[in-house]
């Protein structure tokens, strides 16, 4: 008789038995949505929802976090459990390590594994990229306000340094 213990299982495989470790990943942005993640990653299982405290959601061009000391301020996240080939895969998807990097937190007395962006410039996302995330909010349950002040925050700083461009451009160009 076998158990299963923590989170590792047995799976039988040609008369085999071969140990496949699962971990568990959260995820913020494009990777909470389901019909997604079934085609990127289909061994991957939704496990829940969760509101991480003392970080937010920010756009740079694509979904990223960072910790935040705003009161009340936390992260929408979904939570799956993964395999090591759902994480080759999500690798791959992430442009890990050039993009992004990985980051473990502890959560309810749980590793989990997610992604955080090595560049820190603010943009907003594209209207696809956006909807994919909202899509996913909606899988798990998640409330949509956060995503959507993160994306109004994003847009204008972008906005303001578009602006701010422009004037100096324009200041440029009349020196010439």
């Amino acid at each position: 008789m076998f158990h299963i213990l923590s989170i590792v299982k047995y799976n039988f495989f040609l008369g085999g038995v071969f140990k496949m470790k699962e971990k568990y990943y959260f995820a913020y942005g494009s990777n909470l949505n389901m019909l997604q993640m079934a085609k990127r990653c289909p061994l991957a299982k939704p496990v829940g929802s969760y509101k991480l405290k003392k970080w937010k959601l920010v756009f740079r061009s694509v979904a990223d976090i960072e910790p935040t000391v705003s009161k009340g301020m936390y992260l929408p996240i979904g939570i799956w459990k993964i395999t090591k080939k759902c994480e080759d895969a999500l690798d791959r998807y992430e442009g890990f390590p050039r993009l992004y990097g990985k980051k473990m937190f502890k959560i309810k007395g749980q590793d989990m594994m997610t992604y955080i962006m090595n560049s820190k410039d603010i943009m907003p996302p594209s209207t696809d990229y956006f909807n994919t995330i909202a899509e996913g909010y909606r899988d798990f349950g998640l409330d949509t306000a956060l995503l959507f002040e993160s994306a109004g925050w994003a847009n204008f700083v972008a906005y303001n340094l578009e602006s701010k461009f422009k004037s100096n451009v324009s200041i440029l160009n009349s020196w010439s």
